[in-house]
């Protein structure tokens, strides 16, 4: 079944340089030859199921508009291997299956072989006597790795220790001042914070350790601001949360999370990804107002969720271990996620820091996130349903179950949760149901980029980049005037950084970027959509260069409080080099 699709993808200027920069197309290969291989790739692994040639066919054409028309774009893992590298897996991130306290050569001998599949990696350091010496074994691996020339992508890294650990101080400052001396890290930090801290610290009381030792909890909360306040780790985690929410506890508790914190992993588990361009749905109609089409985005969600669980099956027989083989085989966790938010917002001219923002943002998420296990239950009809649902210990095979519990009481304007107990009901009664897990948020980062999106949650870091103005505030300028877009392409050709007060008072509030956004509006943002995500959210707070310890300490005790699964914070300048310039 060759030339099941021809391609004519063109990403913008900023996309074509992610692909040729992080190695995701080959030195030879094309944007449109990159779609080519990879739709080949991920459709055809259907022949396995018995899927007849016509409905590959209309599936890989499906898949291959999509991605086309930058609807639709991967997770960078398959958009590197897919049909390139034949023996590796298709996923993002995994909790590698060693012991930490054996072999450290043999430890070594995985982690390479992940990171070389170009798979991120998570860690939990919480049963380790001296956990910053392994974290910075780890963090030498890393470094040794991506200086090899044998890993096709950057990959990141995580670890957690939980923060009742006796060297939880050493941890939290391991990170302080490396900048000045030189180090170089590949590893982000997260505390596992428990309810019996966050209660300490409420209650201005002593928090005991594993070993015995009381600590004033306010007083190691605040150490743990200062550090992030300085270089930006660590982020928190409530891995105590996302264990709730585990569909399926008896298959492993989660120990550890993805480099972004977007989902919880017990050993051995990876996920695979993929984003749907939310800027891609605005429709207008006559009167110019305008409206997201639902219809189409039904349509997408199924579609990427089958081509995620197929992306699955190339992974389950390319994983570097056989745990994880075993884990994934059982659960088929896949994860949808987002990006485009801040570009649909801009669109419709509504503001980021606005409850009708994250309204619209909700009921988006969930409607996504039905319309993904509506067509899991479809495709457990053909290829079977994932081993772990129906077995002893599922949540899915309670009546009121995962689903019920989770969304039954969610009710969106384009979701009823009568929808969700239904569909509950029916996977209960059935045992139908491919993926345990469809939905998760994680950042997006250079997949956006490739198609010029803004990523995952977040707000615009900024109005304009190296690569010009973004086209979204060309776009919601042009609305107004074409003097304004004038006025700001001729201070980007000046070499003039261009930022909200250039701009026309009636549409600032529109532009409103990353900084300039309430830290309390980021978090509503996420504790909104919380509501409707079977994993986590990769969101980070991003605050200004003068910014205090003390306001990172009211950033986490809010998150808490909210009923947020973590949080990262990220101080502008507080890193010699730093993702994107804020």
């Amino acid at each position: 079944m060759n030339n099941m699709f021809e391609s004519k993808f063109y990403p913008p200027d900023v996309g074509q340089d992610v692909l040729r920069s992080g190695q995701i197309i080959d030195i030879n290969e094309m944007p449109h030859e990159m779609v080519d291989r990879v739709v080949q790739t991920v459709a055809g692994v259907e022949v396995k199921f018995g899927t007849t040639e016509k409905d590959i066919i209309e599936f890989a054409q499906k898949l291959g508009r999509y991605i086309d028309d930058q609807t639709i774009i991967f997770s960078t893992p398959v958009l590197t291997n897919a049909g390139r590298f034949n023996d590796r897996p298709l996923s993002a991130c995994v909790v590698p299956p060693v012991d930490l306290r054996g072999d450290l050569s043999k430890v070594k001998e995985v982690v390479d072989e992940y990171h070389q599949d170009g798979m991120g990696t998570g860690f939990d350091l919480s049963d380790l006597s001296d956990p910053v010496s392994i974290l910075n074994f780890l963090n030498s691996v890393a470094v040794d790795g991506a200086e090899s020339g044998k890993e096709q992508r950057p990959v990141g890294n995580m670890a957690t220790l939980h923060v009742s650990h006796p060297k939880i101080l050493e941890f939290v400052n391991v990170k302080v001042g490396a900048d000045d001396r030189g180090e170089r890290w590949k590893f982000n930090l997260s505390v596992n914070v428990s309810d019996k801290l966050m209660q300490a610290v409420v209650d201005n009381s002593e928090f005991i350790l594993e070993d015995g030792t009381g600590i004033h909890a306010p007083t190691l909360f605040r150490q743990m601001a200062e550090s992030c306040h300085a270089c930006g780790d660590p982020g928190i985690v409530f891995l105590d949360r996302m264990n709730a929410h585990n569909p399926t506890p008896f298959t492993g508790a989660y120990v550890s999370t993805a480099p972004c914190a977007e989902v919880g992993l017990a050993p051995g588990e990876s996920c695979q990804f993929g984003y749907i361009n939310l800027g891609n749905f605005i429709r207008y109609n006559e009167d110019k107002t305008s409206y997201i089409d639902l219809e189409t985005l039904a349509d997408v969600s199924a579609t990427l969720l089958r081509a995620l669980d197929n992306a699955l099956e190339i992974s389950i027989d390319n994983y570097a271990t056989v745990q994880s083989q075993n884990i994934m085989t059982m659960k088929r966790k896949v994860g949808v996620g987002i990006c485009g938010y801040a570009d649909l917002l801009i669109k419709m001219g509504i503001p980021y820091n606005t409850p009708q923002a994250r309204e619209i943002l909700l009921d988006l998420v969930n409607f996504i996130n039905i319309n993904t296990k509506r067509e899991s239950v479809e495709l457990a009809k053909t290829r079977g349903a994932a081993s772990a649902v129906r077995s002893v210990g599922s949540k899915y095979a309670q009546k009121n179950g995962y689903l019920a519990e989770r969304y039954g009481n969610l009710e969106t304007q384009s979701v009823s949760s009568q929808e969700w107990i239904d569909l509950d009901e029916e996977i209960y009664r059935t045992g139908l149901l491919r993926n345990v897990t469809t939905i998760a948020l994680p950042p997006t980062g250079r997949s956006g980029m490739v198609i010029g999106a803004s990523t995952g949650v977040e707000p615009l870091f900024k109005l304009s980049d190296r690569y010009g103005v973004n086209p979204v505030v060309i776009e919601i300028l042009k609305q107004h005037s074409l003097d304004y877009v004038n006025i700001i392409e001729q201070l980007y050709k000046e070499g003039k950084s261009v930022n909200v007060f250039d701009l026309p008072e009636e549409i600032r509030h529109i532009l409103v970027t990353a900084t300039e956004i309430n830290p309390i509006d980021h978090l509503m943002t996420v504790a909104e959509v919380q509501k409707a995500v079977d994993e986590s959210i990769s969101k980070t707070v991003n605050l200004p260069a003068d910014s205090t310890p003390d306001d990172i300490v009211k950033i986490q005790v809010l998150a808490y409080q909210l009923g947020l699964k973590g949080i990262s914070v990220f101080r502008d300048n507080s890193r010699s080099y730093q993702p994107k310039e804020l």
